[in-house]
């Protein structure tokens, strides 16, 4: 009898055991495969991308249109490089404008990185240049740029002595980028230029037509200053959603989004005095 209580409660404590044991297993398993997933970070530019835009709208009751381009591309995992360019007509003048990033990323996480521009034309020279950075959370985007801008202006605004006598700011810029949708964008932004203030809307849509988008852009600022265009933007490299395009590929063209404000400096319904541009 006693020998069989014995074989009873050996095969009931191995059975016990080996159960255990499987269920460590089983979790250690579990654990190690999430370690291994957490430890695959994307890079910091999902590859050679780019996009190109066409707008039309008015700055101050004046029309304009124009374009703009990014190419962007990965150095290794952790870095990528773009490159922007614009052509805008507005205010009775051509605007050529050229920029750049070099940014360090984690489409999880965030970026950080330098940004650099410049716009000609014959009213007037804006180069910029500053940190910017991104956080990112499941819906928001949470960004901002802060940099040294030169601005010469080659006319004199009756209406902002400012800029008449300074050629030299600090220019800041932060915003929230909502998406209610993978492949729909509300960004709200505030910008400070040439000790100016300047309020953005920003609306963009992906439509199912892979690559394509539209866009709505309007703002207020000092100075009666107002603004509202429309376009259509095209991507390139890959098919993936626009939140995703914004946080794997290029950061915002910093012409479009930054330095294309320098239009609000020069133009105003007051009038202004037009002097010769420099050689």
């Amino acid at each position: 009898m006693k020998s069989q209580i014995h074989s009873k409660l050996l095969a009931c404590t191995t059975t016990a055991v080996l159960s255990i044991s499987s269920a460590f297993a089983g979790e250690s398993a579990k654990s190690i495969q999430a370690a291994a997933n957490q430890s695959v970070i994307e890079p910091a530019v999902s590859g050679i991308n780019g996009k190109i835009d066409v707008n039309y709208g008015a700055v101050n009751n004046s029309y304009t249109r124009g374009t703009a381009g990014s190419v962007s591309l990965p150095l290794g995992q952790s870095y990528g490089l773009q490159l922007d360019a614009l052509y805008q007509h507005g205010m009775e003048t051509d605007i050529y404008g050229l920029g750049g990033h070099i940014f360090t990323r984690r489409p999880d996480k965030g970026m950080l990185g330098l940004a650099f521009g410049g716009n000609e034309s014959t009213d007037f020279t804006d180069l910029l240049v500053g940190v910017e950075g991104e956080y990112y959370f499941s819906k928001i985007t949470l960004g901002g740029f802060v940099g040294y801008n030169n601005f010469d202006s080659h006319i004199i605004p009756t209406f902002s002595a400012s800029l008449a006598t300074k050629t030299n700011f600090v220019a800041g810029r932060i915003y929230a980028a909502i998406y209610p949708m993978d492949n729909l964008m509300l960004r709200l932004e505030y910008q400070n230029r040439f000790e100016r203030n300047f309020f953005v809307a920003h609306l963009e849509y992906q439509t199912p037509v892979r690559g394509v988008a539209l866009f709505l852009d309007g703002g207020l600022g000092d100075n009666s200053y107002s603004h509202l265009m429309g376009g259509v933007r095209i991507y390139f490299g890959g098919n993936k959603s626009l939140k995703d395009r914004h946080r794997k590929d290029d950061p915002s063209n910093i012409n479009s989004a930054i330095i294309n404000s320098a239009t609000g400096a020069i133009s105003n319904p007051g009038s202004v005095v037009k002097t010769n541009p420099p050689l």
